[in-house]
C-alpha cells in the first residue's frame, strides 16, 4: 500500500484504535480550513507560547489552475505530533508524516 494512502486510511494507535492521520492526499490545493488553522494556532500557543503567534494566520495563494476540490494535505489532528506517533509508524511513514505535519504549524503562525 502506498505510504500516504495508509496514513489517510488509518494506522493503529494502540488504545485509540485505527486513526486516519492525514486528509485526502490527491489534491493540488493550498487551502486549509479555518478549523484546522485554529487548531494549529491553539497548539502553537499552548506548546510554544503567544510569542510565536502573530495576530492572525496567513494562507498560501491558490494556484490559478488548481482544482481545489479538497483542502491541502494536512494532519487530521495537529496534536498527533510526529514524536507521539513514532512508536506506531515505520521509518518511511514517520518521515512522510513529519513532512506533512511540520508545515501546518508554520502556516498557522
Amino acid at each position: 500500500m502506498m505510504l500516504a494512502q495508509k496514513l489517510y486510511e488509518g494506522v493503529e494507535l494502540g488504545p485509540e484504535g485505527a486513526v486516519g492521520l492525514i486528509t485526502y492526499m490527491r489534491t493540488d490545493s493550498t487551502r486549509v480550513s479555518e478549523t484546522a488553522l485554529n487548531e494549529a494556532r491553539d497548539f502553537i500557543g499552548t506548546q510554544y507560547g503567544p510569542t510565536y503567534l502573530p495576530e492572525k494566520g496567513h494562507s498560501l495563494p491558490l494556484e490559478k489552475d488548481a482544482q481545489d476540490a479538497h483542502e491541502a494535505i494536512r494532519p487530521t489532528d495537529v496534536k498527533h505530533t510526529p514524536d507521539s506517533l513514532a512508536k506506531y509508524l515505520n521509518k518511511e511513514e514517520l518521515k512522510l508524516y513529519r513532512l506533512i505535519w511540520q508545515p501546518v504549524c508554520r502556516v498557522a503562525k
